[in-house]
């Protein structure tokens, strides 16, 4: 029995072989696509999970008393859990710093981040030790750590063991151990690794111990808690000795985050050591992969009810013949099984194709994991019993239930009204779906294209940033700036601690004044030269800017701090004074015009600026466009010849502020080829509607067309039906787009309105791709010899 099954399921898929091939397109791109979105989100929530204590890592985020989250959790913090609180088993401090290069020998290498970390931290986490250990590689002053991959970087062979290598132009570290490369989905990507008595070493502040104030956002502290301590019981007791040290921290308390929801913590002010996805896109990615699963089975049941009238007089006969309604179900089952097998086979060599793709559109790094696996068999095991379960139960339950005295009496007997309204209903739900997908896509872009165009209130265009290694030096700075303005092609230079907007190295200090509520709030602090306003054209409405003269007790201020220290027009903020860095006064001598220091997702923020040239970390160098490759070119020469001993980095301005809004472009074109995909199915079921429509109606054809119709007037017979459906899909699709696109703007504080011709293009697309469908088949029945299809039993 099972052979005939078979066989048969092979005669009939010949048979049908245009049929079977549409089914099998798009069950195969949906499949496809549905596979690569499992692997995203399979991978984005593996992040150090693959830790044996995982169950019991958190990292601490700070809250301070202005109700802000953030990364920096201060040492003393650290030597208080480990001393006081009895269901910490340890506490950590790491730190990451932003690196300039490291040189072996003469050559100097690019590495991202540098880091620095205790002993316990290695034994807190899997590490896989190649040589060394952590007590052994990471107890003493200078010395470092590489992964097995940097190792042969650095070094001929990887024989690095006791070599060599130097950073931040003076520091000698040597080699002590050497780790098996980590796995791509963890937050701590070390490649070097120091030891935390070196950061002590380069950066005296860390030597204390005992403080709880101040700091870097990238010195992170980690914890591990005894086995059944609850989180919830030590975030109270670190509350409670927070308020003992009130009068000396700004921090109320520090939450405790499940290391492995680090990866998808966007809540936080936090910088991350690795890429950070948000929770909602991994949601979207999911849903997608879903829906497009669910209009692949749409699109099997409509192509499968099609074949009912073709296969009408063969169920009959089988009937006749003794065949019962199980056997019958099993064979329609057995048919949709071979094809979902074979999709599934299918899919999953398209996903391996389209992988690469979607590492780049989204930035993931699943690419680097091991994607084939007992988990993705489990799941396609899963998704095939699934689809074959909802694509084929439609068909073999309505098939096997034909009468077979109707069917001999009259071949068109598998449709009524209800059954037709069925299909009709599967068509206009595969529509919504792909028009939620364009609707979304389109504002989506809008969106992307407002944060783009948007002025930000300061001039960005043609500018070119690079670190300045030695930043407390004087001379190089000056050096450069003179040097650089010698060639045409360079229009002006600036130097600052960052440019006017960034996405990091934010600095943040405690302002006082009288005015203030509790007469205190944090202001975002940035050290800026005398240059700096006039060349990102920040305009000064108030008082003056800053010369040589002027010593360190005079500040700058936005209009955003003059309202926020109460003064009603910026005029009346001249001359007052603040106090800043534990009460040092300054008095106001400018108040500049305000502009985007963040994100468009954000507000505006008070702004301090003052000029202190020991921390002007970043060049800005604007140049004449149309000569970008000689302006670049002596650039990185006057650079490299200044600091030999650092890597050289350029970037444009205007590219780093676009990568404030990756998260909304990944998605953006992620949904742009999934709403493309969502369509090309859903046309392929719109096709089977009309066959299944054209066969019906194929003497009422060929009798019209003897009457007299024209080819015209019979396309639109049939197309008029069918683009009703496409109107009703819009009508449902619209507010559904409206309502999600609404909502995901919410998060924004400058947005766009939605307006009206986002939804008419969607409309029109639809419409205009599903008059393409409809017309080819219309056109073809239209075309028909009637003599043919009058004579057509």
């Amino acid at each position: 029995m099972l052979t005939n099954y078979l066989k048969t399921t092979w005669r009939t898929l010949l048979r049908n072989r245009s049929y079977a091939l549409i089914n099998l397109t798009g069950l195969t791109l949906g499949l496809g696509v549905a596979i690569v979105l499992f692997w995203i989100v399979r991978f984005e929530y593996s992040f150090d999970r693959y830790h044996q204590n995982a169950d019991r890592l958190y990292r601490l985020i700070g809250k301070d008393k202005y109700g802000e989250k953030g990364s920096h959790v201060p040492q003393g913090v650290i030597k208080t859990l480990n001393e006081q609180v009895a269901g910490v088993e340890r506490a950590v401090n790491t730190y990451a710093i932003e690196s300039d290069g490291v040189k072996v020998g003469q050559t100097v290498f690019n590495v991202k981040h540098i880091y620095f970390a205790p002993p316990a931290f290695l034994e807190m986490i899997d590490v896989d030790w190649l040589s060394g250990s952590p007590q052994q590689s990471l107890s003493q002053p200078y010395q470092v750590v590489l992964d097995e991959p940097t190792a042969r970087r650095f070094f001929k062979n990887g024989d690095a063991l006791g070599k060599t290598l130097r950073i931040r132009d003076s520091v000698t570290l040597i080699v002590s151990g050497i780790i098996r490369q980590v796995p791509a989905n963890t937050e701590f990507q070390f490649q070097v690794l120091a030891s935390r008595e070196t950061l002590k070493r380069i950066m005296p502040q860390y030597t204390n111990e005992t403080y709880w104030s101040g700091g870097d956002s990238m010195h992170h502290g980690y914890v591990l808690l005894k086995p059944n301590t609850a989180p919830s019981a030590i975030e109270a007791t670190v509350g409670k000795l927070a308020a003992q040290h009130r009068s000396e921290s700004h921090y109320t308390n520090f939450d405790l985050l499940p290391l492995v929801d680090v990866h998808r913590d966007t809540q936080s002010d936090a910088d991350p050591y690795n890429y950070v996805i948000p929770q909602w896109m991994l949601y979207t990615l999911a849903s997608i992969g879903l829906f497009l699963i669910v209009i692949a089975c749409i699109n099997f049941v409509n192509l499968a009810t099609v074949q009912a009238v073709r296969r009408s007089r063969e169920i009959a006969v089988r009937k006749v013949l003794g065949s019962s309604r199980t056997q019958l179900i099993a064979q329609f089952f057995g048919e949709t099984a071979f094809l979902v097998l074979v999709s599934i086979s299918l899919g999953g060599l398209l996903a391996m194709q389209l992988l690469p793709y979607a590492n780049r559109l989204l930035t993931t790094q699943v690419s680097q994991s091991t994607v084939w696996d007992q988990n993705t068999v489990s799941f396609l095991v899963l998704l095939g019993s699934i689809v074959t379960l909802l694509a084929g139960s439609y068909p073999a339950l309505v098939l096997s239930g034909f009468q077979p005295v109707r069917v001999l009496r009259s071949r068109l007997s598998t449709p009524d009204r209800g059954r037709i309204s069925l299909r009709q209903t599967l068509v206009v739900t595969q529509f919504v779906i792909a028009q939620v997908l364009v609707i979304c896509t389109l504002i989506g872009t809008k969106q992307i294209r407002y944060f783009y165009q948007t002025d930000l209130g300061f001039n960005k265009e043609a500018v070119v940033t690079v670190r300045m290694p030695d930043r407390g030096n004087p001379v190089l700075r000056e050096r450069l700036r003179q040097q650089l303005r010698q060639h045409p092609e360079i229009k002006d230079v600036a130097f600052a601690l960052t440019t006017p907007s960034s996405n990091n190295n934010w600095w943040w200090g405690t302002v006082r004044h009288p005015n203030l509520p509790n007469g205190e709030y944090e202001f975002r602090t940035q050290y800026v030269d005398t240059n700096y306003f006039q060349f990102f054209r920040i305009p000064l409405v108030a008082g003056r800017s800053w010369t040589r003269a002027d010593t360190n007790t005079v500040a700058i201020i936005n209009e955003k701090a003059a309202r926020e220290l109460g003064f009603q027009t910026p005029e009346k903020a001249i001359g007052e004074r603040i106090n800043l860095y534990h009460d040092k006064p300054f008095t106001i001598m400018g108040v500049v015009k305000d502009y985007h220091s963040q994100s468009l997702k954000s507000g505006i923020v008070p702004h301090v600026f003052l000029y202190a040239d020991w921390n002007f970390q970043e060049a800005s160098i604007r140049i004449d466009p149309k000569q970008k490759t000689a302006a670049l070119a002596h650039i990185g020469q006057h650079w490299k010849a200044l600091f030999p001993n650092h890597y050289y980095d350029p970037a444009f301005l205007d590219d780093t502020l676009r990568t404030f809004y990756e998260d909304e472009r990944k998605l953006t074109n992620f949904l742009s080829l999934l709403a493309i995909v969502g369509i090309f199915i859903g046309c392929l079921g719109l096709f089977g509607l009309v066959s299944f429509v054209v066969t019906q109606r194929t003497k009422e054809i060929g009798v019209r067309k003897v009457l007299g119709a024209t080819v015209v007037s019979i396309v639109t017979l049939l197309s008029t039906d069918f683009l009703r459906l496409i109107l009703i899909a819009f009508m449902i699709a619209a507010p559904i787009g409206y309502y999600a696109m609404s909502q995901f703007l919410e998060e924004y504080t400058y947005k766009i309105d939605i307006e009206w011709p986002v939804f008419a293009l969607a409309g029109f697309l639809a419409t205009a791709v599903g008059l393409a469908t409809v017309g080819l088949q219309s056109v073809k029945a239209a075309l028909m010899n009637p003599v043919k299809s009058l004579r057509t039993e």
